[in-house]
């Protein structure tokens, strides 16, 4: 384009930089202010260069490092934090209900004993779930996976690990589409498992959800083994996120969301590889790192 004639005074010039000085000092403050709804999903450049790269940050069991994993306290203060998702866990307890908990049995994060799937909700809900985190917890309960829902209602995604290994919970597939149908944001949920049979059986059944197939190993064939069991993610270990995974993954359109990454170190490898989700017990400290990243 051609220069257009302009006639400038002094005082224009200095009134605009003036102005420039404001505005500088302006969009400083704002860079220190508060993450804006999501601001996390935001372009940041690509390590490499190569056009834009973003990344999710994803609260590992509603994030570890603040509240009790899988309790309503950690998932609400996700929503609070403005994550881009939240990754959790359900078993199926002797009455039928989606019961969000980690392990099958529940000695480690609640003050009972025995498995879950042979307590009836009334007994699991008697359980103190946060106390062996922090007193300040006492009065956590374990939640329905309906709880969840409720509580987040679109405002960020939710990864639902289906835990069926080694348990083997009779339709689990069917039961958690059945509560899912009433869920406004299909397209906010992932469903994942180790027993991709079960992913299998769900993506015979709906086509509504991302579903990710979880692993600790490298299959041979990383994307087209993940189409044929109807997933879209490959949701590896992060000792399994290699340069050649991760290209295998997208060059099949399968995204990569790996777990559990807690340090700088295992951020900055991951950002270099381009994984497309970070899966962290510390949602802010991966946050500020990102920042740290988009200001060098």
């Amino acid at each position: 384009m051609r220069k257009a004639r302009t006639s400038w005074t002094n005082s224009h010039r200095q009134l605009i930089g003036v102005s420039t000085s404001c505005a500088i000092f302006i969009c400083s403050l704002l860079a220190l202010s508060a993450p804006a709804q999501g601001e996390t999903t935001k372009p940041m450049p690509s390590p490499t260069g190569e056009g834009i790269y973003q990344v999710k940050i994803v609260a590992h069991r509603g994030g570890k490092k603040w509240a009790p994993e899988n309790t309503l306290a950690a998932f609400r203060k996700a929503v609070e934090a403005r994550v881009d998702g939240i990754e959790l866990d359900i078993h199926k307890c002797k009455t039928g209900e989606l019961v969000v908990i980690h392990d099958d049995t529940l000695e480690r994060t609640t003050n009972g004993a025995g498995l879950v799937k042979e307590k009836s909700l009334a007994d699991l809900q008697k359980l103190d779930c946060g106390s062996w985190y922090d007193s300040a917890f006492k009065d956590e309960r374990l939640p329905l996976l309906q709880d969840v829902l409720k509580l987040v209602d679109g405002k960020l995604e939710i990864n639902i690990e289906i835990k069926n290994c080694p348990m083997n919970y009779e339709n689990i597939a069917g039961d958690l589409l059945k509560l899912l149908e009433s869920y406004k944001y299909p397209d906010k949920i992932m469903i994942s498992s180790f027993d991709h049979k079960v992913i299998k059986d769900i993506a015979a059944r709906s086509k509504r959800y991302k579903l990710a197939l979880l692993g600790d190993n490298i299959p041979y064939d990383i994307a087209g083994y993940a189409t044929k069991a109807g997933a879209t993610a490959w949701n590896p270990a992060f000792d399994c996120v290699r340069t050649d995974s991760v290209k295998d993954a997208h060059d099949g359109n399968i995204s990569v969301n790996t777990w559990t990454l807690n340090k700088r170190e295992e951020w900055r490898k991951a950002l270099d590889l381009k994984v497309d989700s970070i899966i962290t017990d510390d949602p802010i400290g991966l946050r500020e790192y990102l920042k740290e990243r988009q200001t060098k």
